[in-house]
């Protein structure tokens, strides 16, 4: 894709700093239009095809926390929780650093959330709950 230049319609190196923003010069707009009578036929494509291409399928997420061996509690957020769950116990290189050698970890909670944005919202509220608050969000799944 070619760059797009853009072009001032004033070209007098005269103009006054005096003028202000209203006066400030105006931008080509077919330059910078994303309709495709406005770019060339090759750009008109590029657009289209990276717009198409943008569009990804969007997967639930879910928020999840683990205890330690030594009963500290770990929380974090993935598309599938088995998968993450078992390259946590692995102790593999796609295992959170914090669970190396804490093992055997225990699957205590998980909770499904919707978008990425809204898991990484609710983990950090929940990171900041207290361990007793934790522990209570974990009972109340339980009793469900």
């Amino acid at each position: 894709m070619t760059d797009l230049v853009v072009k001032s319609s004033n070209s007098h190196p005269s103009a006054s700093p005096s003028q202000g923003a209203s006066q400030a010069p105006a931008v080509n707009q077919a330059l910078l239009s994303s309709k495709p009578e406005a770019l060339g036929a090759e750009q008109a494509v590029t657009s289209e095809q990276g717009a198409t291409s943008e569009i990804e399928q969007v997967s639930m997420w879910y928020l999840y926390l683990i205890r330690c061996a030594n009963g500290h509690l770990y929380t974090g957020i993935t598309t599938d929780v088995t998968r993450r769950f078992n390259e946590h116990q692995s102790n593999g290189p796609k295992a959170a650093k914090y669970l190396r050698g804490k093992g055997p970890l225990t699957l205590m909670y998980q909770e499904q959330v919707g978008t990425r944005s809204d898991a990484l919202k609710r983990e950090i509220a929940v990171k900041k709950l207290g361990r007793a608050q934790k522990l209570a969000l974990i009972e109340s799944a339980e009793q469900r």
